[in-house]
């Protein structure tokens, strides 16, 4: 809930910062944006119960999974590069589900260096022109 929280603030924050070089939004962009985020909600509220019971290691890859998923339908609103973010943070939580070895710490630190790193890139790309965005 916290790591939500940060999102929608941050989003609130830049988006129209961000957004700004390439105008009002399609009404495609705005849906599959729509369709993403209903999607992962309704995948955690129905996963994440059926999950739990097998632990916190469990449950914690399936969010990160879950989480990386939504992106995919989030590239043709931001671009090819939330595709790509989107796959990382699934491999990576992959990885964790099949690798046991694979400590939890390290799974977080990659996750949350793969979203800094591509919004860091994403955020560049928009202030240099929107080179590679779906909008420009």
């Amino acid at each position: 809930m916290l790591g939500a929280s940060i999102a929608v603030i941050a989003t609130s924050l830049s988006a129209a910062r961000l957004a700004a070089p390439y105008g009002i939004p399609t009404i495609a962009q705005v849906t599959w944006l729509a369709v993403a985020v209903l999607a992962e909600i309704a995948a955690l509220i129905i996963l994440v119960p059926l999950i739990a019971p097998r632990g916190d290691r469990a449950l914690l890859v399936a969010i990160l999974a879950i989480v990386g998923l939504h992106f995919l339908p989030m590239a043709p609103a931001f671009g090819p590069l939330m595709a790509i973010l989107g796959v990382a943070c699934v491999a990576n939580a992959l990885t964790a589900a099949r690798l046991p070895s694979y400590p939890l710490r390290a799974v977080w630190a990659v996750d949350g260096g793969l979203k800094v790193l591509l919004g860091v890139l994403m955020s560049s790309i928009t202030s240099i022109g929107g080179v590679g965005s779906a909008a420009a």
